[in-house]
């Protein structure tokens, strides 16, 4: 994986020369005049397009975990480059779920030769209200086997709506409730007569088009449909798990450029003649961005390896990674313009990148997902979690299944987008696993190279606070008779997501003590304490900056990966060489 990510982001070059096509100012530039990024496209596209989808259909899927680095290494130069490259991704997870072998490899094929398919879910009138939406898909000829389709109605925030050659949509096909949708792919002229030719602008990643499609008795061919009639919206919820996952690598990208650019600064700018990065308040404050993003990277790496080895759980966990890192990356960049000071509003100069991507960055939480639509995906995971709990069964090693999610060099078996499901059955296994990993963990402490007896009564401390944090959660989530309460949901699935993050650092510091993580030795725990201290803090309701002890054990883990042009990431591939 790390070699893949590395020759692809040194074919890209340093980001930091004004020059490069594929660098930071080249970024400013086109979203100063809101241009496509062509050229970036053109070149990563080969290797972007067709990264999903699995080698059986055609694609060149190796492991989901390896897509999202490569994805990483490319939209830290501009984000846009995602949606330039992969808006596909939601249309195509649905075929790949639901299609035929030959819609399957048909859709393949169209992406491995440039063209883009759109995504007509959403209408105007209801947002995220999906089972009111009206755009209709009536059948023609005999309900067993119609002859064709008539759709009716329209569809907005198509993205690249203007450029794409296919569209599928979800259109109603019955009366009501879930199972009243289906999918249809539109081609061709089909697509072209459907063109509103009105688009909106985004605020972030500019220079892509979201379109409108209006219907009014269009016909379309019988063929059009994907899977089952009915099954339109169950399709599109198992698509978008993938899709939620994979947008993580945005949030990631925008954030490592925030990391970077502001550290530069800090490392060359004096206050009173000392570097801003020896002042306690720019280090404690890079440093505690730096944590939330590790965590991210964990979260997201995570739900990319469970897409293969536990699908079932990933209606939760593409969920939970699509809340902490939209939340984390917001507070990362809020950090680190602090450090920036006046040069993180300013359109022109050195760290102009940084504003194109703090807008980038704020464009993922309302796309793939709106924080709403998710936080209800969260919520309505509370009642099986809340069964589990009142179970009350003896803890658990970790299953197999986790095992292969969180040890990084175990093969993965093959993604199956139709194997992913609407809701997981008991517990979350990275919450039930916990308190045995907890004992493995505190049992290896003294054992870690860089661990102190200090340290490693810290970190044994906070395993303790997580596995108690843990207890209540479920406590809380199984108490009889609890009545039905909207904000206290929101509370405890807010507090969910972010430990289950925090144990899934724990359960990746356990099953990779032999690897360098982060670049550390084998069984470095300079990382873990602080990224637990940041999300246990988080999960309480805090946004409190990590202390000087853990500022410094941070950085010593952190600052090496940027000076040695590596990725702030667990696997800490090589990045091109900058100036």
């Amino acid at each position: 994986m790390t070699n893949a990510v590395t020759e692809l982001d040194q074919a890209l070059g340093d980001p930091t020369d004004p020059e490069n096509p594929y660098g930071y100012a080249a970024m400013v530039a086109r979203d100063a005049a809101a241009a496509f990024p062509k050229a970036l496209a053109d070149k990563a596209g080969p290797v972007l397009r067709t990264a999903f989808a699995p080698t059986a259909d055609g694609g060149d899927l190796v492991s989901m975990d390896r897509t999202l680095m490569q994805v990483r290494a490319v939209a830290r130069r501009d984000a846009a480059v995602m949606p330039a490259t992969m808006f596909s991704i939601t249309a195509v997870s649905c075929i790949l779920a639901a299609g035929s072998a030959e819609q399957r490899s048909r859709a393949v094929r169209m992406l491995r030769e440039g063209a883009s398919i759109g995504f007509a879910l959403s209408e105007e009138a209801h947002g995220s209200d999906l089972l009111a939406n009206t755009c209709s898909a009536t059948a023609e000829g005999p309900a067993e086997q119609p002859l064709s389709y008539v759709l009716d109605g329209g569809k907005w925030l198509v993205g690249l709506g203007e450029r794409c050659e296919a569209l599928l949509v979800v259109a109603r096909t019955g009366a009501r409730g879930p199972g009243a949708f289906s999918t249809l792919l539109l081609e061709g002229a089909e697509v072209d007569r459907a063109r509103t030719g009105r688009s909106r602008a985004p605020t972030g990643m500019r220079g892509i088009d979201f379109a409108g499609f209006a219907f009014d008795g269009a016909r379309v061919r019988a063929e059009a449909l994907v899977g089952r009639p009915g099954r339109g919206l169950e399709t599109a919820m198992k698509a978008m798990q993938v899709v939620r996952t994979m947008s993580t690598a945005a949030n990631l990208a925008c954030t490592d450029t925030a990391l970077r650019l502001s550290w530069d600064f800090a490392s060359g700018h004096e206050v009173a003649g000392t570097p801003a990065a020896r002042l306690p308040y720019a280090r404690c404050e890079w440093a505690t961005a730096a944590a939330l993003h590790l965590a991210g990277d964990v979260v997201a790496l995570t739900a990319a390896r469970g897409l293969h080895a536990l699908p079932a759980e990933q209606s939760l966990w593409s969920s939970t990674a699509k809340k902490v890192l939209t939340d984390t990356s917001e507070e990362i960049f809020a950090r680190c313009a602090d450090v920036l000071g006046t040069r993180s509003v300013l359109a022109e100069g050195p760290y102009a990148a940084f504003d194109t991507a703090r807008r980038d960055n704020a464009m993922v939480r309302h796309i793939d997902t709106g924080p709403v639509a998710n936080a209800r995906l969260i919520a309505a995971q509370l009642p099986r979690l809340a069964r589990a709990a009142r179970t009350g069964e003896d803890p658990r090693a970790p299953e197999s299944g986790l095992e292969d999610v969180f040890t990084l060099d175990r093969p993965l078996p093959e993604l199956e987008v139709a194997a992913l499901g609407l809701s997981g059955r008991g517990p979350d296994p990275v919450l039930e696993a916990l308190p045995a990993v907890a004992r493995d963990v505190r049992a290896a402490l003294p054992e870690a190279p860089d661990t102190t007896a200090a340290q490693a009564d810290r970190l044994a401390a906070l395993t303790r606070r997580l596995e108690r944090a843990v207890a209540g959660l479920l406590h809380e989530l199984g108490r009889d008779g609890a009545a039905a309460d909207p904000m206290r949901d929101h509370v405890l699935a807010n507090r969910l997501c972010l430990l289950h993050a925090a144990a899934s650092c724990l359960l990746l510091w356990r099953c990779n003590r032999g690897e360098r993580l982060y670049g550390s030795a084998p069984g470095g725990t300079a990382w873990l304490s602080p990224v637990l201290t940041v999300l246990l803090a988080r999960a309480f309701g805090r946004t409190d900056a990590l202390d000087r002890a853990e500022t410094e054990r941070l950085l010593s883990v952190v600052t090496p990966l940027h000076g040695q042009d590596r990725m702030f990431s667990c696997t800490a591939p090589r990045l091109a060489t900058t100036a």
